[in-house]
């Protein structure tokens, strides 16, 4: 038989486990009946005339009454539910794995021409419009067999375990946690192990739940439901059964735990398989309206919200889904405009507002889970992607990119046929049978193994992939890392004393000396990104099997035979080093990890070593102070300012220290671009704390000295990071405020006048410097609990104070046009309305 089959399960399938020996026996004949009956119909099925109901039935319902104990029902109903999954889902997934191994190649192109694959990839997997794309439940393939076989049972006793089996599976796969992996840039990424296992453990509850659907309504079946008497009748008689699964408490907590995506398909997937009348009863009728209003709401979610809870993805997801399901006929049709006009769309812009306006109205059962709002909850993982859509959403899936999120859902981009060129295929060395086999043999191995065997391999593999890929990280990168930016610095110093470094000073094209680089970039950061994969490779491994063993070791139950240690010890190796080749792949690729390091180091070398266009080229005079003297003497005047208020300064003093500074910025030829950002913004501080301290210094000459500074070209240059468009600043206010001097502010506002008639300090930059500190929070208004003796004795004086600076500002300035007259109509509104603001002295405190 091509079928896996249940494997033997010591903790559950052993003599231990039926009420006696006669019990056990005729489960294990039970059991060789069933697959017998399977192997009959894999090979019979297809063949024309053949029937179900006659070659089977009989030996079905024989089967099922060997032995009428509970015990044997239940062991029965869980080998039937084990098999339904092995031969529906894992069986499928393996199949795929086949697949993948063949069209490996393929994934080689998307570095070579990406738009050409994505179009072949839709042409083989979209299907052809129709003019009825929906599609009732079916039970396609394999599924046909279990269908039959629960429909010619003709067991009672089968069906009720049955559906206890299905709503135990049911409930487990449900409560599955999926994570953001942890060697992942983004804390919404997923790896494509986890997102495999997701589309599994999807799969899978959308199959349970259809069957315990067909299980529930088997008894309801009628041919007699659009007769509106017998449906009334049939509600009133119905309407006070509860069904044993609880579908109000799953998606309450889907809502609260943020994890639509799971729990959505497969509710959607039982109410499909529920008859006219059952969805008509007051339990499901709820249950439809609450998934009506979910439809709503993300229909209408708004995803540009930062603190957006679900994913793009994952709406376009549960869209088709819900739409799927109340598009099918025996959905009730008449409901919906009374849910309209019950709750408005406006109203239900969240899953916050439904849980409040509904949830806790309608639903008498207390949640097990609060609401509460996770970073990395299942809805907001990238988890949802374009393979899960055409597993669960085969007819709309294909017509929508989840990774571009932007796609008009509504148009239809037809694929044309696709003529085959070539079979040339790569073929790996170890053939997909022989993969595939050896997955058969892993699953026979867990078969035999307690549960915890299996957790204990997965958890490890993980916890080893994690700890491998943060020692490439924090270890084998940096260090290439280090290394490459080593011999990046020395082709620039080669370049610097060469040749193409003359030619870049006589040009001063910041342009053309990249564009010379640019191939060293790229070829130094293919080469390291190679030779970062090749240590990769040769100490990765041994790092790798070494952790797993050690942890094999210590995790696995003492009395674990050697055997046992060591196979688990190569699956979770395995498993490991296919997590880190994935993320070596994903991550290490065509040098990017390389590039952006060389682009900062080649700014940075720009910025130290090269002239600013246009500035004049400087004729060196050694007799100019150096740089960082002037540097420190600026620093050293400041402090004194600071320590004492400056009482020994001078204008003498001061005057020296400008003329320095003048000389030093148009005649040393050493001086680079950082520390001239530096003079030029010591030199702006150097002003403040002259008005706020030593205004009586602050004479015409020296504010012209100032201005002259400030007025060269090369400040000029620097215009977009100059610290005259900070000077009206809240740092620069509150320094101003320190001593307390009132006539600090008329000097202040004078000044700025100055400047502004000197064209040093734009109009324009000033008014919006103004409306910047009219809306900000000052730096002491946010450490300071603010009481009200702080407010009305020193925030309204500040306020007064620069009432009277900005008017300093605005009288005599004269304006060159209408725009100029605005702007100084606007400085007079902000003066007169700081002038204005008044705090009462039993202002409360903040808390």
């Amino acid at each position: 038989m091509g079928e896996l089959n249940v494997c033997f399960q010591i903790d559950t399938d052993n003599r231990e486990n039926f009420p006696s020996a006669a019990a056990f026996q005729t489960f294990k004949n039970q059991r060789d009946t069933f697959y017998e009956i399977f192997r009959i119909w894999e090979k019979n099925h297809s063949v024309h005339g053949w029937t179900f109901q006659i070659a089977l039935g009989s030996k079905i319902r024989t089967m099922l009454t060997l032995h009428n104990d509970a015990v044997n029902y239940y062991h029965f109903a869980r080998l039937f539910k084990s098999q339904l999954l092995i031969s529906c889902i894992q069986n499928r997934q393996q199949t795929e794995v086949e697949d993948d191994e063949s069209i490996s190649v393929l994934k080689t192109l998307k570095h070579i021409n990406p738009k050409k694959l994505n179009q072949l990839q839709k042409r083989l997997v979209t299907p052809q419009p129709s003019k009825n794309q929906i599609t009732q439940p079916s039970f396609p393939g394999v599924q046909e067999f279990f269908k039959d076989f629960i429909l010619y049972a003709f067991n009672p006793n089968f069906y009720i375990h049955l559906e206890n089996c299905l709503i135990h599976e049911i409930m487990e796969l449900n409560d599955t946690q999926f994570n953001n992996s942890e060697i992942e840039d983004s804390e919404t990424t997923v790896d494509e192990q986890t997102q495999q296992n997701f589309i599994i453990c999807l799969s899978s509850l959308r199959l349970l739940a259809k069957v315990l659907g067909l299980v529930v309504s088997l008894p309801y079946r009628s041919e007699s439901n659009n007769f509106k008497d017998l449906i009334a009748t049939q509600v009133e008689i119905r309407s006070k059964v509860v069904p044993a699964i609880n579908l109000h408490l799953c998606l309450y907590n889907a809502i609260a735990l943020r994890k639509l995506s799971l729990t959505v398909p497969w509710v959607a997937k039982y109410l499909a398989m529920m008859d006219t009348v059952s969805l008509r009863l007051p339990y499901y009728k709820q249950t439809l309206e609450l998934l009506y209003y979910i439809y709503k709401v993300v229909n209408h979610f708004d995803f540009s919200t930062s603190d957006s809870f679900i994913s793009q993805q994952t709406a376009i997801f549960l869209k088709y889904t819900l739409s799927w399901l109340f598009e099918l006929p025996n959905i009730p049709k008449d409901f919906y405009s009374t849910w309209q006009k019950m709750y408005k769309v406006r109203e239900l812009r969240s899953l916050e507002h439904l849980d409040r306006n509904y949830l806790q109205k309608n639903i008498l059962l207390e949640p097990t889970v609060s609401v509460t709002s996770t970073k990395c909850s299942l809805d907001k993982l990238d988890i949802i992607n374009e393979r899960t859509l055409r597993v669960c959403c085969p007819l709309i899936g294909l017509n929508v990119s989840v990774s571009n999120c932007n796609t008009n859902l509504n148009n239809y981009n037809a694929n044309k046929h696709i003529t085959p060129v070539s079979s040339q295929l790569y073929k790996s060395a170890k053939s997909a049978g022989i993969k595939h086999l050896e997955l058969q043999l892993e699953e026979a191995f867990f078969g035999g193994q307690p549960a915890s065997t299996r957790k204990t391999v997965d958890f490890v593999s993980e916890r080893v992939a994690s700890t491998c890929v943060k020692h490439i990280c924090n270890t084998l990168l940096m260090s290439s890392r280090e290394t490459n930016l080593n011999n990046f610095r020395e082709i620039l110093k080669k370049k610097q004393i060469g040749k193409q470094s003359e030619k870049f000073r006589e040009q001063r094209n910041v342009t053309d000396f990249k564009a010379i680089v640019i191939t060293d970039i790229n070829t130094l950061a293919m080469n390291m990104s190679k030779e970062l994969k090749d240590q990769c490779e040769a100490s990765i491994p041994g790092i790798c099997e070494l952790r797993v063993t050690k942890c094999i070791d210590a995790l696995l139950a003492e009395d674990s035979l050697t055997p046992v240690k060591e196979m688990c010890a190569k699956i979770a190796t395995r498993l490991a080093m296919e997590r880190i080749h994935q993320w070596i792949q994903s991550h290490i690729v065509g040098g990017s990890l390389f590039i952006k390091d060389m682009e900062v180091e080649l700014n940075r070398f720009l910025r130290n070593n090269t002239p600013l266009h246009p500035m004049e080229e400087r004729k060196h005079n050694q007799n100019a102070m150096s740089p960082t003297t002037v540097t420190d003497n600026l620093r050293e005047l400041i402090w004194i300012i600071l320590d004492n208020g400056g009482d020994f300064l001078t204008v003498t003093i001061v005057s020296t220290l400008l003329d320095n500074l003048y000389q030093t910025l148009n005649e040393r030829a050493d001086l680079v671009v950082g520390l001239e950002k530096v003079l030029y913004s010591l030199s702006t501080d150097f002003a403040l704390f002259l008005v706020a301290y030593r205004s009586d210094l602050f004479m015409s000459k020296i504010q012209d000295k100032f201005i002259t500074i400030w007025a060269m070209n090369r400040c000029k240059t620097l215009e977009s990071d100059s610290p005259i468009h900070r000077i009206f600043s809240s740092r620069n206010v509150m320094l101003l405020a320190q001593p307390e001097k009132e006539e600090v502010w008329v000097v202040f506002g004078k000044f700025i006048n100055r400047l502004i008639e000197k064209n040093v300090l734009d109009i324009d930059s000033f008014s919006d410097q103004c409306v910047a500190l009219f809306r900000q929070n000052w730096p002491v208004l946010r450490e300071t609990m603010l009481t009200s003796q702080f407010l009305h004795f020193y925030l309204q004086p500040i306020l007064k104070h620069l009432s009277k600076c900005l008017m300093e500002v605005v009288t005599g300035f004269k304006a060159s046009d209408e725009t100029t007259e605005k702007v100084k109509y606007l400085l007079g509104w902000i003066a007169e309305t700081y002038n204005e603001i008044e705090f009462c002295s039993d202002y409360n405190t903040i808390d």
